[in-house]
């Protein structure tokens, strides 16, 4: 029975650009916020791509393996068109975290589906053309509209979520790419961002992992996931400078394992000032080893030659 897959979201990163903020003045109260904006919108693509490719993933005709149970929360999805390769995926509630609240409509769109080609194929591309998909969180009101066209590749083959529910053993990759999509922000400022990054889906027969990370470079910047312009009209770039890695082996540590990355580090730079996040550290800010349990995450804001850092606890 296929289950849903674990999201890698990004709340988490959200409560660390507030904690910082809280206590400090000037340009690193805007440039939370924009870092805020950044994996706010991570965690909103990071569930509609995994959404789209689980029910692609879960359709016989489209994935050319043995149909699964499709479970989007809050979602519908119309097959009446997957034998032209297409399905619609129209959101109308809560995911299934409870967290967010969802809108509008996906169309996936499988490349080259009269030749043969299957979503468990290596090199696979889903279309995915975004209309209006308006994500809301639950719990500040704060949300975003997203509209566009974003591309999903099959890079290894295979299928995600039969990794995750530890139907299959091995390694599928993701390429979500996109280039000048539309955001549109609860202030009504309208902004065009862009994106190329890896998901990996890992199960070694008794640890499962979900990662993101990026191999682009942009604006000079190594491993840029995100860039664009933030709704106060700075330019910015984002990096994931290592993976950014949950792992079922925390489960030992927590049942919210998905939540907490154990590992991984980010940098959102902009103009002369950054923001940087590494994941996964001591109560000292010392990255964990040998599987033990993180105790959070490391905030380090840094402009000219000025460094502000700061030490908090995952307490979800």
């Amino acid at each position: 029975m296929k289950k849903t897959i674990k999201h890698l979201p990004f709340l988490i990163m959200a409560i660390a650009m507030f904690s910082l903020s809280s206590c400090n003045k000037g340009n690193i109260n805007d440039d939370s916020v924009s870092a805020e904006d950044q994996s706010s919108i991570s965690s909103s693509l990071n569930s509609a791509t995994d959404d789209a490719a689980n029910a692609v993933g879960g359709i016989q005709t489209l994935s050319g393996k043995t149909d699964g149970l499709i479970n989007i929360c809050g979602a519908t999805i119309d097959s009446s068109s997957k034998a032209n390769g297409v399905i619609v995926i129209t959101f109308n509630g809560n995911d299934c975290s409870g967290h967010v609240s969802r809108t509008g409509s996906i169309t996936a769109t499988l490349q080259n589906y009269a030749g043969g080609t299957r979503w468990k194929d290596a090199g696979a591309v889903l279309e995915l053309t975004f209309d209006n998909v308006k994500i809301t969180n639950n719990v500040s009101g704060a949300y975003h509209t997203l509209n566009g066209t974003h591309t999903l590749t099959n890079v290894t083959g295979g299928l995600a979520w039969r990794i995750i529910d530890g139907l299959d053993v091995g390694t599928v990759i993701h390429r979500h790419q996109a280039t000048n999509f539309t955001l549109t922000f609860a202030d009504g400022s309208v902004r065009t961002w862009s994106v190329d990054r890896l998901r990996t889906f890992s199960n070694n027969g008794t640890v499962r992992t979900v990662s993101v990370s990026s191999d682009h470079s942009e604006n000079g910047v190594a491993n840029s996931d995100a860039w664009g312009t933030n709704r106060k009209g700075d330019i910015f770039t984002n990096a994931i400078v290592t993976p950014i890695t949950v792992t079922s082996a925390n489960a030992l540590c927590s049942a919210n394992w998905f939540n907490k990355p154990a590992s991984g580090e980010f940098t959102h730079h902009v103009a002369n000032r950054s923001l940087d996040i590494l994941f996964g550290v001591d109560a000292n800010g010392v990255p964990v080893a040998g599987g033990n349990c993180p105790f959070g995450y490391k905030i380090t804001f840094t402009k000219g030659g000025q460094t502000k850092t700061k030490i908090n606890s995952y307490w979800f």
